[in-house]
């Protein structure tokens, strides 16, 4: 990053930030706990509203029955399931755990033959390959508490359904809370794409870098190729002098600082308690800031993400499209995607967690050929069927990737370290309701990775099937753990955000409106 307009308007946009929070959030009551769990965040925002109920389903056969189409076959994609149809994701779970439509041949795939329908991709297969019910759990009938777009999207990613952030992002939340136990990670939070997480008043650690691509990444953050630092970079003139807080003490991680760098955060020091608290705060802001961008330079990011593989532990998918790349699905005459669509993104992602340079990470997940799942209302819920289920196959060889990665320990996995989250703006309305898929504010969330307590469908639906247009809907109360006690209700997508944290070892967080760790997600619980 040069050090100049980006680090300044970056400093810049804290502090603008900084009386929003107000009475709104207290980040100074919560902490990260030193535990066994995950240390990285990556959420996976599904635009547009998503059909859960098409991949794990939380109905009885009776509400399945009730609200489910008829299986039929369309254009080589099988369309809607039965109840025969919804088994167990763990082929020998019993049914007790995760459960989806498998609508795939099973002795086919095992054999190492690609399914006899068709030839289309065999959507979900990727999730019994890498035998992902040891790392998910499915939280249903979260109230989004909205269906509109803009608000459904800041409610998934801070818990409180606004057209604007009332408080910060999960992505901020757990950047800022982790920074203290990992300061060497350069990149705390990363946005690569999708909605844009929010830091207001939490460190300007927190703050979202926006990297789209990789290449990207050599532009911003590196001061190799800019000959306005011929004479001036840290390792030219041997510099020596260290990296301290605001506080003046040495910061871990053994970094140095140019001279430009140097001067400035010495002079920002010397200003703290010349005048009043709401100076210094910005004036640390802007300290942390450069002192962020110094950690990037002497990281030299470029050459480590650059020099860090994606895809390297799994391979293509025999039944994936041939002309495609990892990501490749074929959906019929509903479309096929090549995979790159999720490739970039994915790619990023994967490069940024294996090189353990960020903590957090955003990045959207569009159907196949860049589908929004808005699209189509006319079309009904077919096309949203096989749209969510190709991406849902997707997903699942990203995290099989990340699972055959090694880990931070012997034993552990990439995805033991990492919590991934699937989100959306909201849920869909139950197919006989009409011909046509709408909102509807009660979704289904999905954790994966370590530290959860897997092969679990936690909630579900309370559906009317004596309701012919099945609409009326919601989640059943669950188990929640509150600042006051454990109460039964209806999950909220502010209590996603305080579970997905206390999963990663942060607590005492306060989110308008109010909120609590569901119960039966997290290890142990």
């Amino acid at each position: 990053m040069k050090l100049g307009r980006r680090a300044l308007l970056k400093a810049s946009l804290g502090v603008t930030q900084l009386g929003l929070l107000g009475k709104l959030a207290t980040p100074s009551r919560a902490h990260a706990q030193a535990m066994g769990g995950p240390t990285k965040l990556l959420t996976l925002y599904l635009p547009g509203g998503w059909g859960s109920m098409f991949t794990f389903c939380g109905m009885s056969a009776a509400e399945v029955t009730a609200t489910i189409p008829a299986p039929f076959v369309e254009n080589g994609e099988p369309m809607f399931f039965s109840p025969a149809q919804l088994a167990g994701l763990n082929p020998s779970g019993g049914g007790t755990g995760l459960r989806l439509p498998r609508l795939w041949d099973d002795v086919e795939l095992k054999a190492g033959r690609v399914d006899r329908r068709l030839g289309t991709s065999p959507h979900g297969w990727s999730w019994v390959q890498h035998k992902l019910w040891e790392n998910t759990v499915a939280i249903h009938g979260v109230d989004q508490m909205t269906a509109a777009h803009v608000a459904g999207s800041v409610s998934a990613m801070c818990g409180v359904a606004s057209s604007e952030f009332k408080s910060p992002s999960l992505h901020a939340w757990a950047a800022h809370n982790l920074f203290t136990r990992f300061p060497d990670r350069p990149l705390p939070s990363v946005w690569i794409d999708g909605p844009q997480p929010a830091s207001l008043g939490l460190r300007g650690e927190a703050s979202p870098l926006r990297i789209p691509r990789i290449a990207d990444i050599d532009f911003m953050f590196s001061d190799r190729a800019a000959n306005a630092w011929n004479g001036l970079r840290a390792s030219d003139i041997g510099a020596t002098a260290p990296l301290r807080g605001f506080d003046g003490m040495p910061a871990a991680g053994g970094f140095v600082l140019n001279p430009i760098a140097d001067r400035s955060m010495r002079r920002l020091r010397a200003l703290k308690g010349t005048t009043n608290g709401a100076t210094d705060a910005v004036l640390q802001k802007l300290h942390d800031d450069l002192g962020g961008v110094s950690k990037v330079l002497a990281r030299n990011v470029t050459a480590i993400v650059q020099g860090t593989m994606g895809v390297q532990y799994t391979t293509k998918p025999f039944w994936a499209p041939a002309g495609g790349g990892h990501f490749g699905v074929d959906l019929g005459g509903f479309g096929s995607d090549s995979g790159t669509t999720w490739s970039s993104q994915f790619d990023l992602a994967l490069r940024l967690l294996k090189s353990d340079l960020a903590t957090s990470i955003a990045i959207e997940c569009r159907g196949p050929t860049s589908y929004g799942f808005d699209n189509g209302h006319s079309q009904g819920h077919r096309v949203q069927f096989a749209q969510v289920r190709g991406t849902f196959e997707v997903v699942g060889r990203l995290l099989g990737e990340m699972k055959a990665t090694p880990g931070s320990a012997i034993g552990k996995t990439l995805l033991d370290d990492t919590l991934v989250v699937l989100l959306s703006d909201f849920g869909r309305t139950w197919p006989k309701s009409g011909a046509t898929s709408d909102h509807w504010p009660a979704s289904t969330v999905i954790f994966a990775g370590g530290g959860l307590s897997p092969d679990k469908m936690v909630g579900g639906y309370a559906v009317n099937t004596a309701d012919p247009t099945a609409q009326g809907f919601d989640g059943v109360p669950v188990a929640i753990k509150e600042a006051s006690g454990t109460v039964t209700r209806r999950p909220r997508s502010s209590d996603i955000v305080n579970t997905a944290l206390a999963v990663m070892g942060v607590t005492g967080i306060t989110i308008p409106g109010g909120s609590g760790e569901i119960l039966g997600v997290r290890s142990g619980t």
